[in-house]
């Protein structure tokens, strides 16, 4: 043991034994000077021999104390010319009273200066990066760089630390972790980290790794999945022999959906650049969405809800050119969803008597309708006013009923609801108004026959209905 008279001077002069090698064992044999005691690894190991020397032990006493480690391999790790283990060098530092952190930073840095023992002229290895884990193999390649950071543990070493920390790990557990298959539960992740010796504030990162990787098998499993239905259902509905839909099957779907092509159709999952034949938006879509009923387009309700928020404002008769004739007039209508298609915007509007039919027959309300218009649609547009009614049951019986289950069909309510103005800002628009008078027993139209208007698609549904 160190005399109690030993000071300052003494210890530097147990540094300086060190450096040069001229210290003796517990024996009496001299060991080797540090070949290169400025670099990481002759740091570390001048460290760990001036600990022993402040210690007083001997190798064989220091091998009693650590109860595991034998004399050779703890004067191999003080020896400067081979990077110990890192749980060696912490057993070193135990039985010697050091500070077990401040050896544990002195072997983090000599690992990185020396590459994990490997030559200093390769290419450092990266620092395992969990954050940008994504798959399993991924996780499986850092959790091996954490190994090796770690010093590269044997497999039994890993096994013993989760043991002593209460966690489940076998050797062949850790081995196939470190060779590619990834932890099968967070237990197995958490008792690998334990046995890299990872600390808890440190392990959470590495969890939602892991997280990532099962959710991204998922998604891998389900796309799988779903391409393989995909086939089934395009056999079901194609037109060919090989099990494949047509370029003129496809446009059929397309137009049959309410789009039209923009260009060849390729495959039957891939996106296909189409047109909206409701407001001619162009879209893409799959032709497997539109066979799924899964295909819509999104500025058709933004038209629709622009057109009602202009006719409940037309309601307010902001330029007060309306008569109160006139207001009444619109004000017993419906409006059903607007129509554009290319440059021209069709408005119908269900009518559902004969007077208000005479009186909305007149344009006079139409420069108003698109002022209002112009405020809430930026997009040129020319304006067709398309007057829907169904009366004249008496005249025409046949045609009446018929007028009356269409437009039943399209969604109309028996009495109409008030709506709330609102007004946005203004708007370019190029329009043009038409409108023609109609017998009493066709419906009236802007720009095209009863039949054309009173036919709209079932799937219509009043967008504005303002009360009396």
């Amino acid at each position: 043991m160190r005399s109690a008279a030993a000071g300052p001077h003494c210890e530097q002069g147990l540094y300086a034994l060190a450096l040069t090698g001229r210290g003796d064992d517990a024996v009496g044999r001299p060991e080797k000077p540090i070949p290169d005691p400025v670099n990481p690894l002759g740091i570390l190991a001048v460290s760990l021999r001036n600990g022993r020397r402040d210690a007083g032990f001997s190798y064989a006493v220091l091998s009693e104390r650590t109860r595991s480690i034998s004399p050779g391999t703890l004067q191999r790790a003080a020896s400067g010319a081979v990077l110990p283990r890192l749980e060696v060098a912490q057993a070193f530092a135990r039985a010697c009273g050091m500070d077990v952190a401040e050896v544990t930073r002195l072997w983090h840095a000599a690992y990185q200066g020396s590459l994990g023992g490997r030559a200093a002229g390769r290419a450092r290895k990266p620092e395992p990066r969990p954050d940008l884990v994504n798959d399993l193999s991924g996780l499986c390649a850092a959790l091996e760089e954490l190994r090796q950071a770690n010093g590269a543990p044997s497999f039994r070493m890993m096994e013993r630390r989760a043991r002593d920390a209460g966690k489940d790990l076998s050797r062949s557990t850790a081995f196939r972790i470190s060779r590619g298959t990834a932890p099968a539960s967070t237990d197995g992740l958490e008792a690998f980290l334990v046995a890299c010796q990872v600390p808890p504030r440190e392990r959470t990162v590495w969890f939602d790794a892991w997280l990532r990787a099962q959710r991204q098998v998922v998604r891998a499993r389900q796309d799988a999945d779903g391409r393989e239905d995909l086939k089934q259902i395009e056999a079901v509905v194609s037109d060919t022999s090989r099990g494949q839909v047509s370029q003129e099957a496809a446009v059929r779907m397309l137009r049959k959906a309410g789009f039209d092509a923009m260009e060849r159709y390729r495959r039957f999952d891939a996106p296909w650049t189409v047109e909206c034949l409701q407001c001619a938006a162009t879209l893409r879509i799959r032709l497997s969405d539109v066979v799924l009923a899964r295909a819509s387009c999104p500025d058709c309700p933004m038209l629709t809800e622009h057109v009602r928020e202009a006719w409940a404002e037309l309601l307010t008769n902001p330029s007060g050119l309306l008569s109160r004739q006139l207001v009444r007039a619109l004000r017993a209508v419906t409006v059903l969803p607007a129509r554009l298609q290319r440059d021209h915007l069709g408005v119908p509007v269900f009518v559902a008597d004969r007077a208000t039919l005479r009186i909305l027959q007149s344009s006079a309300w139409h420069a108003a309708l698109e002022e209002v218009l112009r405020r809430h649609i930026r997009r040129p547009f020319y304006l067709d006013v398309l007057l829907v009614h169904d009366y004249d049951t008496m005249a025409a019986p046949r045609n009446g009923q018929r007028l009356r289950r269409l437009a039943k069909a399209a969604g109309l309510v028996d009495s109409p609801l008030e709506s709330s103005p609102r007004v946005q800002g203004q708007g370019r628009v190029n329009s043009s108004a038409s409108n023609e008078a109609v017998s009493g027993r066709e419906a009236a139209t802007a720009s095209g026959s009863a039949r054309t208007a009173a036919t709209a698609p079932v799937s219509w549904k009043p967008t504005s209905n303002s009360g009396a």
